[in-house]
């Protein structure tokens, strides 16, 4: 299949370049809140399997694929990269892989190892690798029902969640995004945090409800040019629910006029 990324672009071409990953189930346009904020030229892909998104294998790999060919394909660099939940991940590995293109990164909301681990302190709220099969499982067999629930677990208060947040999960397939759910719950990055010679700002909401705020304090001391900044108020979706602040915490960070 050919590869084919939808990329939402808003901004002056010329201005410094912020690309964002979205997290699981959403698309590049969910970021619409934040890009209108950001005196910049932001890339937002729809990542693989997801929105209008197509060729890319529905894994963190594909995402990394399809990260690398966008800086490519648009000459990025220099770029901020903000990665919030599946999308940090995604950051995080590209570069870990050389991370081409990209002068610094923000992450929203994400562990590096999404499972629990021997003495690791900060996994996904609650799961476990039993759990996460089973999560797989519901995805095929009631996306409905799963979409329903995974919209209300981004919100510090589940009332709060927009209506319109459960309907695009809905739309999703449900088998790409079991898939995604299996790939990123694999993943354990604590040893590659250490090694990314760039700086890292490890963004989290103080009332979320998927990651404990504490998982920034790690990221920062386990960086080489770590720091983190907690939102009040907001859960998994700080971008969502307070898109003020975190715009501002990225224009801050990326020192953007």
């Amino acid at each position: 299949m050919t590869r084919e990324s939808r990329v939402t672009i808003r901004g002056p071409a010329g201005a410094p370049p912020v690309i964002l990953l979205h997290g699981w189930t959403m698309t590049g346009g969910i970021w619409a809140p934040v890009m209108e904020r950001l005196p910049a030229r932001c890339y937002a892909p729809d990542l693989p399997a997801h929105g209008e998104t197509t060729g890319y294998a529905p894994s963190v790999e594909g995402g990394v694929a399809q990260l690398g060919d966008l800086i490519a394909e648009q000459g990025i660099e220099g770029a901020t990269l903000v990665g919030w939940s599946l999308g940090a991940l995604i950051g995080w590995r590209y570069l870990a892989g050389g991370g081409a293109g990209v002068a610094r990164m923000v992450s929203l909301d994400m562990s590096p190892c999404p499972l629990p681990a021997p003495g690791w302190d900060f996994p996904m709220r609650g799961q476990s690798a039993e759990k996460a099969a089973r999560g797989a499982a519901r995805f095929r067999a009631d996306w409905p029902g799963a979409a329903r629930a995974i919209a209300q677990g981004m919100f510090a208060r589940p009332e709060s969640a927009p209506p319109q947040i459960g309907a695009g999960i809905r739309r999703q397939d449900p088998e790409a995004m079991a898939c995604f759910w299996e790939s990123l719950v694999a993943v354990d990055l604590r040893e590659a945090i250490p090694t990314l010679d760039l700086q890292l700002l490890a963004m989290h909401g103080a009332e979320s409800r998927v990651y404990a705020p504490e998982t920034g304090a790690w990221i920062a001391s386990a960086a080489k040019r770590g720091s983190v900044k907690v939102l009040p108020g907001c859960g998994h979706a700080p971008n969502l629910e307070d898109p003020d602040s975190t715009a501002a915490a990225i224009r801050d960070f990326a020192r953007l006029a």
